[in-house]
């Protein structure tokens, strides 16, 4: 069951890839804007924008470039980068680790705090806890995130300078020595503590602000669904039979109420990479959030492909993990 799950879906992100890529370069090309000139430069001669023209490829047919675009794909070759000149995959594998680092722990800030708190606000509905979680809910959801990370930025950094106002490490501290390309676990692995704290001083505010959002969701999802499977029948049952409180949330309704809380994790996942382009952009965030900003703005058609099609690889494959989760979740899915 599990492998014909992974094989179905790996055959529906070679669709989404396959489409994605179409309609980036569809798009890309719709803009009025010549790259070869802008590479050049405003006062760069005919002769040497064609030159430009030619070595990139861009005097070929829109088909052929798509063609080989495509052909490139497949090996990881997204081509070289029109502003920065170097091959995209290069770029890509200097900035994702850094939008990888902030959403991962935004993800485990919205899981750990979030499914707690869901829980805790179903089991004792109407007291504190419940109206605190209410207000994380609403006022996560409708707030939006570069305001969160502009007034964020303006008080604990302006204000009260209590943390770093963006960037992974200050200026003058040098990066740990890249194993995973994460600064806080590779200055773990490597025993650099004062690395560490600079990187998590530099973290907290960018991972707060962009963990807020998705901590909404999470919470009044969890809480949705403990209320619902807390009014079932078999939890009252559990209950005559003289079941502790806590036993019957835990081994009776929470496995039960996390199901549409983990659909709703694999869909935090393209929350937190949109989120992370704004955040990035207010916090000069290396990431690749920034990168494709400062791409689309170069019209930069290779690696504004390349992140498009990069991020959407990331989101199928979480949602597959989503789906593989459910079965052992709840077995009967498998049927």
């Amino acid at each position: 069951m599990i492998t014909r799950l992974i094989i179905r879906r790996l055959f529906f992100l070679v669709l989404v890839l396959f489409g994605l890529s179409l309609i980036t370069f569809t798009l890309s090309h719709l803009v009025p804007a010549d790259p070869a000139r802008m590479i050049a430069g405003p006062r760069a001669s005919k002769s040497a924008v064609e030159k430009i023209r030619e070595d990139y490829g861009l005097n070929d047919p829109l088909p052929v470039q798509y063609v080989n675009y495509v052909k490139g794909a497949v090996t990881l070759d997204f081509g070289r980068s029109f502003s920065s000149r170097r091959p995209v995959s290069e770029d890509l594998g200097r900035y994702l680790p850094a939008t990888i680092e902030l959403g991962l722990y935004a993800f485990l800030i919205a899981t750990v705090v979030g499914v707690p708190l869901g829980v805790a606000s179903a089991v004792k509905r109407d007291s504190w806890i419940d109206h605190f979680s209410r207000f994380i809910s609403i006022s996560g959801l409708a707030l939006p995130v570069f305001w969160l990370a502009l007034m964020a930025q303006f008080f604990f950094f302006g204000k009260l300078g209590w943390l770093p106002d963006g960037q992974r490490l200050p200026n003058s501290v040098d990066p740990p020595r890249s194993i995973t390309h994460l600064y806080t676990v590779d200055s773990l692995l490597t025993g650099n503590w004062e690395t560490l704290r600079y990187s998590m001083e530099h973290l907290l505010l960018p991972v707060l602000v962009l963990a807020y959002g998705s901590l909404a969701v999470v919470t009044r999802m969890v809480r949705g669904g403990m209320i619902e499977v807390l009014n079932q029948d078999y939890i009252r049952t559990a209950r005559a039979k003289g079941l502790a409180s806590n036993e019957v949330v835990r081994k009776h309704a929470m496995k039960n109420a996390l199901l549409p809380a983990v659909t709703s994790l694999g869909l935090q996942v393209g929350l937190l990479f949109s989120g992370a382009f704004l955040v990035e952009i207010v916090f000069s965030w290396p990431g690749v959030g920034r990168y494709a900003v400062d791409a689309i703005q170069a019209v930069d058609y290779n690696a504004t492909m390349a992140t498009t099609l990069v991020i959407a690889a990331i989101f199928v494959l979480v949602n597959m993990f989503v789906d593989i989760l459910y079965l052992f979740l709840d077995p009967r899915i498998a049927l």
